[in-house]
């Protein structure tokens, strides 16, 4: 038998390099089963916790010191953080290594402290409202226990005020009466005086003549004496001043006019004659006929006048003054023209006639009846209509002015404070509930909750359709008018707006949309009108997600400036490539997918099952604002496959040289 000789084995630093990435592989193949472990903790995991628990911890001790302070009890929180303390301090000790864990009693002692924090959180909350509570009702009872003692300490001593005063009133009385009644029992001296505090009846005949003084009586003792009683003596009138005097004992005699202020003459039957001086105002006048030096007038049975050329000057010419029916003549010169009479209604407190005419040329109307009372006003190239209310709940009356002068045209609506029977206050500033202004300079303005544009709709609408445009513009449905459009017709709509309560109606464009230089076209084409990019940012300027189905795009960028980072450190490439070669692959297709769909290949987030049953490290999920499950981070995970292609590279590198080595040996 042939001997065969010992081989020697010699390992170059090849030989030494391929090794050591077997080792490599192995310490990530044991990464990667400890990532899959459920019952592991990876370092990972560790690190997250430790930052979470110490925020749990700094949470536990500010909850704590509240309910101290409101004594509330603590011990169930206490004894649940104790225990759940004492099993995290022998995991997170260590958070370079991966270590055991109990899933179910680490989820046993969460919970239970979350229940026992949320039970004394509810305790601090009540007992908040409750010391609000009592706060304001000790308010109260202060209040009203104060109120209620002003009142009875006032009512009490206003009524010992009163007794007092009563009580020394009587008390003075009772010693007068007794003093009177000593007095007058023992009789009266001569030349004494009589004091009489209360009524005394004298009886007839006590008091004569004798019994008065001479000249005791004056002026002021004297009353009136009656004209019948004087039957003897003179009276001189040039001491005595007769304020009225009855003419019809006058029989004799002349009496002089010079000083005589007559305030009317009645049945003049004399003829007086001519009346050369003065004037007669404030009379009627009636006459057959009667003439002016330049001027004859003459009435007809119906009570015309007429003249050839008449002219009426000065005064005030009335219906009740001048009883005519019809007055012929080209001018009348007047200060005041009134038609018909002043109305009867009690509240025309200001004595409006229907009609007037002022000197200043102003002419105006006013009306009143039960319910309102309404004035008219030209003056001056304006026209103002007023509406006053003359019956009102409260203090304020409804009023409208309507204002009509040259460049413009205001109606407002609002109140007067009080009765406005005068038509003296305005419709303005605070006491303006709505107006609608008409200018040629300004257009139509509208102000005031109740003013507004409304559109009907066509005569062939049985209820109102239409809009409706408010004081600030908006346009709002009327009646049972669904959508808005603007366009050239029904069939030409350039854009319309659903406007309906129901929100079935869309707002649709039908034309090609520019905002600036982004042009949203009516063919699925979103444009950059200036060529420029399109960017999607939150309001605080930085980037937002976007959610989509299928995207299509020539190339993709990636914002990775050194500038707008920190913490910048050289990545374990091999420990992100056991990550990667640890996910779960997984065919399917979504359920809104049908039988013509593709099928998909991706990672799978599981967010069904409790255990997982598709595996997926942490760091390549993707979580909303609220931590909700959104699906893969394929940022993160397209760099660790970069990772994971560079650490097969360096192994190829190393095998290929390995390789080269073999291959030299063989060929000798």
């Amino acid at each position: 038998m042939a001997e065969s000789n010992a081989t020697q084995v010699i390992l170059t630093d090849d030989g030494l390099k391929i090794i050591k990435a077997q080792n490599t592989a192995d310490n990530a193949t044991g990464g990667v089963t400890d990532l899959n472990d459920p019952n592991l903790m990876s370092v990972i995991e560790k690190q997250t916790q430790a930052s979470q628990y110490a925020g749990l911890t700094s949470q536990y001790n500010v909850i704590l010191a509240r309910a101290k302070e409101d004594n509330i009890s603590t011990t169930d929180l206490t004894a649940a953080y104790t225990n759940l303390n004492t099993f995290m301090t022998a995991i997170l000790t260590d958070t370079t290594k991966a270590s055991d864990v109990n899933r179910d009693t680490y989820k046993s002692l969460t919970d239970a402290y979350n229940t026992a924090l949320s039970n004394v959180q509810i305790a601090l909350k009540n007992a908040y409202n409750t010391d609000i509570d009592n706060v304001h009702s000790s308010v109260s009872a202060a209040s009203q226990a104060a109120s209620s003692a002003v009142i009875i300490a006032s009512q009490a001593a206003a009524t010992g005020n009163n007794a007092s005063q009563v009580a020394s009133q009587a008390y003075s009385a009772a010693n007068q009466a007794s003093a009177d009644y000593t007095a007058l029992s023992s009789g009266v001296k001569d030349g004494s005086v009589v004091h009489i505090t209360t009524k005394t009846v004298i009886d007839s005949a006590v008091i004569g003549t004798a019994e008065i003084v001479d000249a005791a009586i004056t002026d002021a003792k004297i009353g009136r004496i009656s004209a019948n009683h004087l039957t003897a003596g003179t009276i001189d009138f040039n001491t005595i001043t007769g304020k009225n005097i009855n003419a019809s004992n006058i029989t004799t005699g002349t009496l002089s006019t010079d000083r005589l202020n007559v305030d009317k003459l009645s049945a003049l039957s004399a003829n007086l004659g001519d009346v050369t001086t003065g004037s007669l105002k404030g009379v009627d006048i009636v006459a057959n006929s009667f003439s002016t030096p330049n001027e004859s007038f003459t009435t007809d049975s119906n009570g015309a006048i007429t003249a050839k050329n008449m002219t009426l000057i000065g005064g005030t010419l009335t219906s009740p003054t001048i009883n005519t029916s019809t007055i012929n003549g080209s001018t009348i010169n007047g200060t005041t023209f009134h038609g018909g009479d002043i109305s009867s209604n009690s509240n025309n407190t200001s004595n409006f006639y229907p009609f007037t005419i002022e000197p200043t040329g102003k002419a105006s109307t006013t009306l009143f009846n039960s319910v309102d009372a309404l004035r008219t006003e030209i003056s001056g190239g304006g026209l103002r209509t007023m509406y006053r209310a003359i019956n009102s709940s409260g203090s304020q009356y409804e009023a409208y002015d309507g204002n009509f002068s040259g460049d413009m045209i205001s109606l407002n609506s609002g109140f007067t404070n009080g009765k406005d029977m005068s038509f003296s206050q305005s419709v303005s500033g605070s006491q303006l509930t709505g107006q609608v202004l008409i200018s040629p300079l300004n257009g139509l303005t509208l102000h005031g909750d109740t003013q507004q544009i409304t559109f009907n709709g066509t005569s062939d609408d049985v209820t109102p359709k239409g809009i409706i445009i408010t004081p600030y513009g908006n346009i709002n449905p009327n009646g049972t008018q669904n959508i808005w459009y603007v366009g050239n017709g029904p069939t030409m709509k350039t854009a319309s707006f659903g406007i309906d309560g129901s929100g079935a109606n869309n707002i649709q464009f039908n034309r090609s949309l520019d905002i600036g230089n982004f042009n949203i076209n009516t063919y699925h084409t979103i444009t950059s009108s200036d060529n420029g990019p399109i960017h999607f940012n939150r309001a605080n300027g930085s980037s937002v997600d976007i959610f989509a189905a299928t995207v299509n795009y020539t190339s993709l960028v990636k914002s990775s400036l050194l500038s707008v980072k920190k913490d910048v450190k050289k990545a374990d490439t091999s420990y992100w490539a056991q990550l990667v070669n640890s996910i779960d692959l997984a065919t399917y297709q979504y359920k809104t997918d049908d039988n013509t769909s593709h099928l998909r290949l991706s990672s799978i987030v599981d967010d069904v099952n409790v255990t997982k049953q598709w595996h997926l490290p942490d760091v390549f999920i993707s979580r909303n604002e609220n931590g909700k499950l959104n699906g893969v981070d394929d940022s993160v995970l397209l760099n660790a496959t970069l990772a994971t292609v560079q650490e097969q590279q360096k192994e190829i590198d190393q095998l290929n040289g390995h390789l080269l080595e073999l291959e030299a040996k063989l060929n000798g």
